[in-house]
């Protein structure tokens, strides 16, 4: 799949690694208060949780990053920006390529969850069509949630500060339902046909020990 990034430059400089100047010095830790984590806040509600002032942007890296995974910020990147997209990518600011992540892995949600709704679920098993229906579903899923655990290991790194992944997380209109959605439906196929499937290992809707096996992104 080929992906249009938005190609608007940034007014920060940047550095050899892509990297915007301001947020070489940025501490993972530090949280920040902003008007819009009040409560009824847009990121509240796409979010479905009460939000502390003080640590918006930590709490929202935090309910992007799957426990089961341990992906670098480039890993996401090398992932899904293809090499001729390298400079476009690269002029984005933080915040756009965080919408863009975002983008990109709304897209394996919502074709993932239309692969799982679309096996009949009245069959006495999976033939060879349903079957490869259910692995690509599974991979899709699995590129999504490693895009956003990506854009979590980049709030860690210090690529994205507070302020560029809240505005990011408004300005795509982030919904957890997408992502509820999406593991009801794998639920109930997998359930139908007694398959295995590793559950989900984000914090958005549940805590899990670290798995040492957990699978890698697969492109097309």
């Amino acid at each position: 799949m080929t992906y249009e990034l938005d190609s608007t430059p940034t007014d920060e400089p940047r550095n050899a690694n892509g990297e915007s100047d301001a947020n070489r010095d940025h501490d993972p830790d530090a949280g920040c208060t902003t008007d819009t984590s009040a409560g009824g806040s847009p990121i509240e509600e796409s979010l479905g949780v009460t939000i502390p002032d003080d640590h918006v942007g930590a709490f929202v890296a935090q309910a992007f990053e799957d426990v089961e995974r341990s992906t670098e910020w480039t890993e996401a990147v090398d992932a899904v920006v293809a090499d001729d997209a390298r400079n476009a990518w690269q002029s984005l600011t933080p915040k756009k390529q965080v919408v863009e992540l975002l983008k990109m892995a709304g897209q394996f949600d919502e074709r993932a969850t239309e692969l799982l709704e679309g096996i009949p679920l009245d069959r006495g098993g999976l033939d060879d069509d349903m079957r490869e229906q259910f692995d690509e579903a599974t991979r899709l899923r699995r590129n999504a949630d490693i895009l956003r655990d990506g854009i979590a290991a980049g709030y860690a790194e210090g690529r994205v500060t507070d302020e560029e992944l809240v505005a990011a997380i408004e300005a795509f209109e982030f919904d957890t339902a997408t992502i509820a959605e999406r593991e009801d439906a794998l639920d109930t196929v997998a359930n139908t046909y007694d398959l295995d499937y590793r559950p989900y290992g984000g914090t958005l809707m549940t805590e899990r020990e670290p798995d040492e096996d957990a699978d890698e992104f697969e492109a097309w």
